[in-house]
């Protein structure tokens, strides 16, 4: 489990540490710890790569709460958490989604309740993919993935929350997505299986679209359309 802590008071961050390594002992969870002195720190270094991110609310050059608001432009799936001594911060944590806040002083029977929190959430953790754009890394959802459209050299991700433009080809991302109940309906569609509302003619419904199947690749695609379904109902 990778996990993020960016607090600038040294002597909180040992305690916290303390806290996550007994905690992983006890449970027997293989942690990777890295620590961040302020928020400018881990926004300038991020990669979608942690799992859980602890923020101190208050610290110099950028606060918690400003770097959790960053965080969360580009990566929607990452657990966040806020460490403050003031329980008023927790009203404006529900804007970046925050799984907990925790008050300091932190104590291990409070931690040990919340980490269950924290499993609880890995837990139903849904897959995720990681585009690289032109406003650079973005990390999405593949349940909130539509289909991927290719233009050019370009690929259109066009999700629940919009579409995003990456340079890549199909044959790349049409290997990556496969296990996970993607299909192409034809040479420029790639769809998840999983958002087909209808299908009508050489038309499927896909999300609020309607894309056109190829008449070469219309078997395959129905049979892989009837076996994502069937595994569905068992």
């Amino acid at each position: 489990m990778r996990i993020a802590i960016v607090e600038d008071n040294q002597q909180e961050q040992n305690s916290l540490l303390t806290l996550l390594n007994k905690y992983a002992i006890e449970n027997n969870i293989a942690i990777e710890p890295t620590i961040f002195n302020n928020g400018l720190q881990i926004v300038d270094q991020y990669h979608s790569n942690f799992d859980v991110i602890y923020f101190d609310v208050q610290m110099p050059l950028m606060d918690g709460m400003t770097a959790a608001k960053k965080i969360r432009q580009i990566d929607d799936n990452v657990i966040i958490v806020f460490l403050t001594n003031y329980v008023q911060w927790a009203v404006e944590g529900y804007s970046v989604h925050a799984l907990d806040f925790l008050l300091k002083p932190l104590t291990y029977f409070n931690f040990q309740e919340h980490f269950k929190k924290i499993r609880h959430q890995l837990a139903k953790h849904q897959k995720t993919l990681t585009l690289k754009s032109s406003n650079g890394l973005r990390k999405i959802i593949l349940d909130n993935l539509y289909y991927v459209e290719s233009e050019g050299h370009y690929l259109h991700f066009h999700t629940i929350d919009g579409t995003i433009d990456i340079l890549d080809t199909m044959k790349n991302i049409e290997r990556e997505l496969k296990p996970d109940h993607f299909y192409r309906c034809n040479n420029g569609y790639l769809v998840n299986l999983g958002h087909v509302k209808a299908i009508n003619g050489n038309i499927a419904e896909v999300g609020p679209d309607k894309l056109q199947i190829s008449r070469p690749r219309k078997k395959a695609f129905m049979a892989a359309l009837t076996d994502y379904l069937g595994s569905e109902m068992i």
